[in-house]
């Protein structure tokens, strides 16, 4: 569409592409409203967006300068005309992101691990090297064949002593012992497991900063990290005003807590709690009973007497064990050991109650990170005529005093 052909006319003008605003763009759009929906980033949903691993980089380099150079506003009054006035906007990013570092984990060059994968190398670069030198040849032949002797005659020294104890166990013992010598083999002769052959198995190759770089389009990295629970008011949002169809959804799989130096998996429906190798029977047991009582009135009769307590005191006032009460508190309120009794019950029962609806856990995300939410609603917003400007920044408003316009 060529510019002169744009409307020049707007009803709602929104700056910023985050959550809230592409919501409000979506609503104002659908109920026949000319919207005008401006960006001063290349990007959609502003502290909202989702990047690949190159992209995050760019991020970090133009918010580093940013920060260094603050933008200084020109001065428009000369401008002017009589009956007009400006009103200068508040910069969005008033208090951008301070104190902002990055650190790199990985080698910036690929790792040598070819030499560990084959420890014989050397050898045959030396033979490489010496340009099929018949003296090196005759060496290593001479020390392999002195090698052998001497691991032949280790083998004979080592049979004529089984033979001997052989022959002494059958002369002390009914032919029991004799009869299991005869079947298997004696440990001595047995082959052994070579440290070469051991040294020789492949090792897994870290990544490198090179290889990160090559491979960064395959993931998405979130600037918020946030979860949607299957019942809550997001998802209920997406689905009334039929945004969702344009995302797709992954559900989580499963939960997982660190403690004491492990990774375990947060047992969440009736079927993880009976399948959890990390409780006992008399832990499975509380533990639903407790999850159950949660959704009744007997729980909430109780609650009375913790108001205001700590939400742990209620925990171990039911008897629960540490397991339990690190599973109950941590990961299933995802509360403190502050939190009211109130809170943490609240939590609970809000978690319980988003299990089953799309999966094993209660928790949803966007298939291509947490900024294709924000992006659906501009999506809606194009659809019902909404007119989008990337890269382009409003410092002031000039406003007609005569018509308030």
């Amino acid at each position: 569409m060529a510019a002169e052909d744009l409307p020049s006319e707007f009803d709602v003008v929104i700056l910023g592409t985050g959550l809230a605003e592409s919501v409000v763009a979506a609503a104002c759009a659908r109920v026949g409203q000319r919207v005008l929906h401006l960006d001063r980033q290349s990007y959609y949903a502003g502290r909202w967006a989702s990047f690949t691993f190159n992209s995050l980089l760019s991020w970090i380099q133009e918010v580093s300068q940013a920060g260094s150079q603050p933008e200084e506003l020109p001065d428009w009054s000369s401008l002017l005309e009589e009956g007009e006035e400006l009103i200068y906007l508040s910069n969005s990013d008033s208090a951008p992101i301070s104190n902002l570092q990055v650190y790199c984990y990985t080698s910036e060059k690929d790792e040598e691990v070819e030499d560990v994968k084959s420890p014989a190398a050397p050898n045959t670069t030396e033979e490489e090297e010496a340009g099929g030198d018949e003296d090196v040849v005759t060496e290593t032949t001479e020390s392999e064949t002195t090698e052998l002797k001497n691991q032949e005659e280790n083998q004979n020294q080592e049979e004529n002593q089984n033979q001997e104890e052989n022959q002494n166990q059958e002369e002390g013992s009914d032919g029991q012992e004799g009869d299991q010598t005869e079947g298997e083999e004696p440990e001595a002769s047995q082959p052994r497991p070579s440290t070469d052959h051991s040294q020789s198995e492949p090792t897994r190759k870290k990544i490198s900063y090179a290889q990160l770089l090559k491979e960064g389009r395959r993931f998405n990295i979130d600037l918020v990290s946030k979860l949607m629970y299957s019942r809550g008011p997001l998802v209920d949002l997406l689905i009334k005003s039929n945004v969702s169809r344009y995302a797709e959804f992954k559900n989580v799989t499963r939960i997982l807590t660190y403690r004491q130096g492990n990774v375990e998996q947060v047992p969440c429906s009736r079927a993880d709690v009976f399948a959890s190798r990390q409780l006992s029977v008399v832990e499975k047991r509380k533990l639903m009973r407790f999850l159950t009582s949660c959704l009744e009135e007997e729980t909430q009769q109780q609650q009375q007497a913790f108001t205001g307590r700590p939400y742990l005191e209620f925990l171990r006032d039911q008897q629960l064990g540490d397991n339990l009460q690190h599973f109950l508190l941590h990961s299933i309120a995802m509360a403190t050991e502050d939190t009211p009794t109130e809170a943490g019950l609240a939590s609970t029962r809000h978690f319980l109650r988003c299990l089953g609806r799309y999966g094993n856990t209660p928790f949803l995300f966007p298939l291509y990170g947490l900024g294709e939410i924000p992006q659906c609603f501009c999506r809606m917003c194009a659809v019902f005529g909404g007119i989008y400007c990337l890269r382009h920044s409003v410092h002031c408003l000039l406003v007609d005093k005569d018509t308030n316009r």
